[in-house]
């Protein structure tokens, strides 16, 4: 028996793939945005939670120490994989946008050339409330949402302030309060992430 349990001791990579249901939760919930996602990610997180600190446990007792170590640092394999997939500029955002951005370009030509002949428009990107509380995608063909803060011209302004007052529910705001934090980023050619990370009000 103590033989078997020192063959079994070796380091192995397998354990990285533990953490892949939980991050794989990033890259897919947008292809059923109808779920529940916030419960799917609470029960896959306590899920991968027991399951290590059950193999943590059973390896102390059984003094398998390279699979210890395997647990410990297999993991850290894959969050060093991913980051480096981000530098490299491919993130969830990143690839659901060149799979989905076909579909938007077609609905915005579909709309009318408002006046000034610059479109402008809102999509729904992320509001599961898991990383971030409400992530829009944004269409600005003037490129003006990605100035700082005030360095819009008034045109910008009074052409934001008519499509809040046309379509309500598709506003966006670059000063929604002191207790909010706006951020905006570019994924494609006037296409922005406008990410509002810390709510006033959550829900």
């Amino acid at each position: 028996m103590q033989e078997q349990v020192r063959n079994s001791d070796q380091f192995t990579w397998i354990y990285a793939l533990w953490l892949l249901p939980y991050l794989g939760q990033d890259w897919l919930y947008w292809l059923a945005p109808q779920w529940d996602w916030w419960t799917i990610d609470l029960f896959v997180f306590l899920a991968t939670l027991i399951a290590i600190a059950g193999s943590l446990c059973l390896n102390l007792v059984l003094r398998r120490w390279r699979r210890i170590l395997s647990l410990l640092t297999a993991p850290l394999l894959l969050l060093v994989c991913l980051q480096l997939l981000a530098i490299a500029g491919i993130t969830p955002d990143s690839v659901r946008f060149a799979l989905t951005r076909q579909t938007y370009l077609a609905e915005i030509k579909r709309a009318d050339l408002p006046d000034g002949g610059q479109r402008f428009r809102t999509f729904v990107w992320d509001d599961t409330f898991r990383h971030k509380t409400y992530s829009t995608l944004i269409y600005d063909e003037s490129d003006e949402i990605a100035l700082p803060k005030g360095a819009q011209t008034a045109a910008w302004q009074q052409r934001l302030q008519k499509f809040c007052s046309e379509k309500r529910e598709e506003c966006v705001t670059l000063d929604p309060g002191p207790d909010a934090f706006i951020s905006v980023s570019k994924i494609g050619e006037h296409f922005y992430i406008l990410d509002d990370s810390l709510p006033a009000a959550f829900p």
